[in-house]
C-alpha cells in the first residue's frame, strides 16, 4: 500500500471515530451509571438489596445482577454445572468475565466488550449505509439506558455483520455469522428463511454455502452442550416456555380467564408464524430486498412474542436503519424505548418497595406506555414494509 492508500485509510478510521465518539460517550455513562455502590456487594457480588435501589435509581443492569443471581464467582462450568437461561455464547461470556479479579474486573471486563461491540455494530452500517445513519445509531439515547443492561449488544453485532456480508455476496459467511448470532441471542435465527428462500430464487448454487454457514456455527456451537449438557443448555427453552407472559395483552387474557399459559404459547407462536409467512411470501412475489423483511419479521416477532424486554427496542432500531426509515419514525423508536425504560424501572422500584402509590402508577400509566411501544413495533413492521416496498432497490 503506497503513501497515498495508507493516507486513505487514516482519513476513514479518523472519520468513524468521530461517527462513533457519540455512542461510546452514551455506552461510558451507562457503565459509571449501572457501577453499584459497594454497599451493595456484600461478599463481593450483588445481593437481593441490588433490586430495588437499581430500580428506584434507574440504573438496574443484568450484567450486575446476575452476577450473584447466578453465583458466576463460585467459577462452575456453564451448563454442565450452572444452569444459565441464556443461549450458550452468552453463557460462556458471562462466565469467563468472572474469571477476571473481583466483581469489579466482571463488571468491566463485561462492559468494556459491550462497548467493543457497539464499535463492531456501528462499522458496517457506517460502511454500508454511510455516515448519516451511522450518526442515527451513534447518538441514540437508547444507547444510554440499554447498552450494559443485558447483551444484547453482542447480539445486534452479530445481525450487522450478517447483513453487510449478505450483501456483499459472502452468503456462507453472512450464514457463519446469523449461526454465532443464533448461539448469542436467538433473533438472528429470523433471517434464515428470509435470505434462503432469496438465494432459492436468486443465487440457487449459494443457498448451500449459506445454510453450511448456519448449522457450521449455530449447530456446532450448540452441539456440544446438547450432547453433554442437555439440563442446562436446554433451560433457555424451558425457561421460556414456562415464563408467565410479561405485562400486556397476553396477561390480561390470562387474567380474564381466557387463556392460560400453554394457550398464550400456542396463540404467540401461530401469530409469529403466521405474519412471518405473509412477509415470505410478499418478498418472494414482490421480489423485495430480504434486508428490509427480517427487519419487518423482528419487530412482528416481538410485538408477537409473550416475552418482551425492554431493551429488545434497541434490535428493532439497530435494524431498521439498515432499511432507510424515515427520521420521524426513528424519533419515535427512540422515544418508545425511553418510556418504557421509564415504565419498566419505575414500576419495579414501586413493587419491591411495597410503595403505596403502586396501584394508582399501574392504573395510569401502564396501558398507555405498552399502547405506544406496541404501536411504534406495529409501525416497525409497516415501516419496514413500505420502505422496503417504495425503494424498489435491486436485491442484494
Amino acid at each position: 500500500m503506497g503513501q497515498e492508500g495508507i493516507g486513505t485509510v487514516k482519513s476513514d478510521f479518523k472519520r468513524f471515530l468521530w461517527v462513533a465518539m457519540p455512542g461510546v460517550i452514551w455506552i461510558l455513562v451507562n457503565i459509571v451509571h449501572t457501577a453499584p455502590p459497594e454497599f451493595l456487594l456484600p461478599g463481593g457480588h450483588t445481593s437481593i438489596s441490588y433490586y430495588p435501589y437499581s430500580f428506584l435509581h434507574y440504573s438496574y443492569a443484568d450484567v450486575v445482577a446476575l452476577y450473584g443471581a447466578r453465583r458466576l464467582f463460585l467459577h462452575t462450568i456453564p451448563y454442565f454445572q450452572n444452569v444459565i437461561e441464556y443461549p450458550v455464547l452468552i453463557g460462556l461470556y458471562m462466565s469467563i468475565m468472572s474469571y477476571l479479579p473481583t466483581f469489579w474486573g466482571y463488571f468491566i471486563g463485561s462492559d468494556i466488550g459491550l462497548l467493543a461491540a457497539f464499535v463492531f455494530t456501528l462499522y458496517p452500517l457506517w460502511r454500508a449505509r454511510g455516515a448519516k445513519v451511522a450518526w442515527w445509531l451513534s447518538l441514540s439515547p437508547l444507547l444510554a439506558v440499554y447498552s450494559v443492561l443485558n447483551w444484547d449488544l453482542l447480539g445486534i453485532m452479530c445481525w450487522a455483520w450478517a447483513i453487510w456480508t449478505f450483501e456483499q455476496k459472502r452468503y456462507q459467511r453472512a450464514g457463519l455469522w446469523i449461526g454465532i448470532g443464533i448461539a448469542v441471542k436467538f433473533f438472528p435465527i429470523v433471517m434464515v428463511p428470509y435470505f434462503a428462500a432469496w438465494l432459492w430464487q436468486h443465487h440457487r448454487t449459494q443457498l448451500k454455502p449459506f445454510l453450511g454457514g448456519v448449522a457450521l456455527t449455530g449447530i456446532g456451537i450448540n452441539l456440544p452442550f446438547a450432547l453433554f449438557a442437555e439440563n442446562g443448555w436446554s433451560e433457555f427453552f424451558t425457561y421460556n416456555s414456562g415464563r408467565p407472559p410479561d405485562p400486556g395483552i397476553y396477561q390480561w387474557l390470562m387474567q380474564m380467564g381466557w387463556l392460560h399459559l400453554s394457550g398464550v404459547n400456542l396463540v404467540s407462536a401461530l401469530a409469529t408464524v403466521a405474519g412471518g409467512v405473509v412477509l415470505l411470501w410478499l418478498m418472494m412475489r414482490y421480489q423485495w430486498n430480504p434486508v428490509g423483511v427480517v427487519a419487518a419479521a423482528l419487530a412482528w416477532w416481538l410485538l408477537c412474542n409473550k416475552v418482551y424486554s425492554p431493551q429488545y427496542m434497541l434490535w428493532v432500531y439497530a435494524a431498521l436503519l439498515w432499511v432507510g426509515a424515515d427520521s420521524w419514525f426513528l424519533i419515535l423508536l427512540n422515544f418508545a424505548g425511553l418510556l418504557d425504560f421509564w415504565l419498566a424501572m419505575r414500576w419495579l422500584g414501586l413493587g419491591t418497595t411495597g410503595s403505596p402509590f403502586l396501584g394508582n402508577f399501574v392504573r395510569t400509566f401502564v396501558a398507555p406506555v405498552l399502547s405506544i411501544r406496541d404501536l411504534a413495533l406495529l409501525l416497525a413492521v409497516a415501516m419496514a414494509v413500505l420502505t422496503t416496498h417504495r425503494s424498489a432497490k435491486s436485491p442484494p
